[in-house]
């Protein structure tokens, strides 16, 4: 009898702890849902993490002026720059928030800059009234005071670095935005 009962609780034991890593390995899935990166990591993981959900921390460089609808992070250095634009559960970015430290949830985005694009953005260029949603942004000290020569002296930039790179597209990403606070 001892032995028979001896062998059930082990066999139970065997039973109840195969179910509990089973309710871990999902746990760890959900977990792993959003994925953790920071500014110096992300250029290196975008391409592999494009329509995902990250988090990332970093220190506001620059807000545009024009609807606070992007904003740049920065870590440590200028040198490495990280997009963010404003999804449609955030209003916009304050240019209060210029040299805070925020942490940003959202989804990584890829933008494609083809031949197409180049010349549909060269068009909105030449047209009279100013199009300030059209192109890239680099988040650089007087990009949206650029003149229409700045513009083109760009589209023309990224026309040779299409052709250097062989590929038929150039990958520009950014993170879209659902939620950021202000880290103290």
């Amino acid at each position: 009898m001892t032995n028979k009962l001896l062998s059930l609780v082990i066999l139970l034991t065997v039973i109840l702890s195969s179910c509990d890593s089973g309710l871990k390995e999902k746990a760890r899935d959900t977990s792993n849902d959003t994925v953790k990166i920071s500014v110096l990591t992300f250029a290196g993981l975008a391409d592999s993490l494009s329509n995902r959900k990250v988090i990332i921390d970093g220190t506001v460089l620059h807000t545009c002026k024009h609807g606070g609808k992007r904003m740049f992070l920065v870590d440590g250095s200028d040198s490495v720059r990280v997009e963010i634009t404003a999804g449609t559960e955030v209003i916009k970015f304050d240019e209060a928030l210029i040299g805070s430290k925020v942490r940003v949830w959202g989804t990584l985005k890829e933008e494609r800059i083809d031949t197409k694009y180049l010349n549909e953005w060269e068009n909105e260029v030449k047209k009279p009234e100013a199009n300030h949603d059209v192109g890239i942004h680099s988040g650089a000290k007087g990009h949206e005071d650029q003149t229409v020569q700045d513009k083109l002296d760009n589209i023309a930039s990224l026309r040779v670095e299409l052709k250097q790179s062989g590929k038929d597209h150039l990958s520009f990403f950014s993170i879209e935005a659902w939620k950021f606070t202000e880290l103290k």
